[in-house]
């Protein structure tokens, strides 16, 4: 943090005690497991397969979803900063409400996926999370706050899972939308009633307009890069959108660079510690986050595929919920090694973790009595690391700043989780066995897919050991305990 900002940015007197602190506690766990959206969309992608069998256009609804929220987290973290963090969190719910219901009432696949895509917006629940953590409450609780609400996340993803296997097997593929409006309208009841007032920023002067222009010009790059599996490299579709995109991009990041008051202030990329965590976040993105996709995938895959277990979207269900809920260890105990040591140890030992276990499952998925174990040890590595990295970026950051940086930290995330998805899936497709005309990933293609994890996680133990190091000093400033959502410390 710079020397000059306070570690503790709101004139409001801090909730220290009582009721109403539990209360903001519960209403944030709730808003950050509304922003689970896509979990209902990866237990659903196998019955998707068979709702649309022979579209080419379903691995959208994944793919359509993170191009959204690569724009949408830095957006809503900064205007969070601006208009006031719960007012811009009851519009972001608002609208991933109306998503859902898009989504839901889809006559194609077309309609499905601009119903996923609305709901994307719910990424920038994340930075306005932390941004109210932060505004609320005194800094020795933060910690706390934020390893609850932290692994909330991961358990709430897993309980999704469960409840809309639950309602997919029992009821529709709708129903896994509905429960998404459902939980969406409580969170803005819970927000509306509990939650106090945020202060508000200045935003004038900003130049909006020239602001926002980084989002088509990423959506441009990654569509791009989504397409080259399907229009093949040489397309010049492909060459344009890339170079239409990284123009826009560049002309947008040099006027962001100079503006007196910009949008999103890219010149946080300057500092060594910032740049290193956003490529630390790539690697984990690229890779690991992948879990979601390929573990739900390969659960509900057809046993006589040799690949998959065969099981329902309800037991699927459960068991990622297994998987997902060792995050409840991994996330504080990672948030406690950076507050004692630094977060740069931390992100060693979720990378180092990573690398192993994934090289593990190349074996351990021939069999579910080892995958389960493996699969959780893969969940343990994620939250260790994910959490290690946010707390990166916020020991280099001040604290006004909260959901600008966590926001655009979200965009690095969310841009190479898209191109991550895409990569996953040709992998996937690289071998295949099909009955009766439906197609699934052989064994073969998830031990790559289990390998290129591998390689991604152990490019980002490289990136980390190239992270500064810190002296551990007792007035440094705390960093936040949770799965990957906030902290605060200085950089020495």
């Amino acid at each position: 943090m710079h020397a000059d900002a306070p570690p503790h940015s709101s004139s409001r007197e801090p909730l220290t005690g009582g009721p109403r602190r539990w209360f903001l506690f519960a209403v944030l766990m709730s808003a950050v497991a509304a922003s689970s959206g896509i979990t209902v969309i990866y237990t659903m992608l196998v019955t998707l397969y068979r709702v649309f069998p022979g579209s080419a256009a379903t691995g959208w609804t994944v793919t359509a979803y993170w191009l959204g929220a690569a724009a949408f987290a830095a957006i809503c973290g900064r205007l969070g900063d601006l208009l006031g963090y719960r007012r811009v969190l009851l519009i972001v719910l608002a609208i991933a409400a109306v998503g859902g219901v898009v989504a839901a009432c889809a006559p194609g696949i077309a309609v499905l996926i601009a119903g996923c895509a609305m709901q994307s917006i719910a990424s920038g629940i994340t930075p306005l999370s932390m941004g109210l953590v932060r505004e609320n409450l005194p800094d020795r609780q933060i910690p706390l706050a934020v390893g609850l609400i932290g692994a909330a996340g991961m358990v709430s993803a897993g309980l999704i899972y469960i409840c809309a296997g639950v309602v997919i097997d029992h009821y529709s593929w709708q129903g896994g939308f509905w429960f998404k409006v459902a939980l969406c309208v409580a969170t803005i009841l819970a927000v509306r009633f509990c939650v106090p007032q945020s202060r508000r920023g200045s935003a004038r002067r900003i130049d909006f307009v020239r602001g926002l222009a980084f989002a088509p010009a990423l959506c441009a790059i990654l569509f791009a890069v989504q397409q080259i599996h399907a229009w093949g490299l040489r397309d010049p579709r492909i060459a344009g959108l890339l170079a239409g995109g990284l123009v826009v991009l560049w002309l947008w990041a040099k006027h962001q660079r100079d503006a007196a008051n910009p949008l999103i202030n890219i010149r946080l990329l300057k500092q060594r510690q910032v740049i290193l965590a956003n490529v630390c976040m790539m690697c984990v993105a690229i890779g690991a986050m992948q879990l979601g996709q390929v573990f739900s995938l390969l659960l509900q895959q057809p046993a006589w595929t040799h690949a998959g277990f065969g099981l329902s979207a309800t037991v699927a269900g459960l068991l990622m919920f297994i998987i997902n809920i060792v995050a409840m260890i991994a996330s504080p105990w990672s948030g406690r090694i950076a507050a004692r040591s630094e977060a740069r140890r931390a992100a060693l030992i979720g990378m180092t973790m990573l690398v192993f276990v994934w090289a593990l499952l190349i074996v351990l998925h021939r069999s579910l009595l080892l995958f389960v174990p493996g699969a959780m040890l893969c969940s343990f590595g994620l939250a260790f690391a994910h959490t290690a990295v946010y707390n990166l970026i916020i020991e280099a950051t001040p604290a006004e700043q909260t959901g600008e940086a966590t926001g655009l930290l979200y965009v690095f995330f969310s841009c190479f989780f898209a191109v991550g998805a895409q990569a996953v899936f040709t992998l996937l497709q690289g071998a295949s066995v099909s009955d009766g005309g439906v197609s699934f990933p052989a064994a073969q293609s998830y031990e790559t897919v289990f390998g290129f994890v591998a390689g991604s996680a152990l490019a980002g133990l490289v990136v980390a050991y190239a992270l500064p190091r810190h002296r551990v000093s007792d007035n440094r400033p705390r960093v936040l305990e949770g799965s990957g959502l906030s902290g605060e410390a200085s950089t020495r």
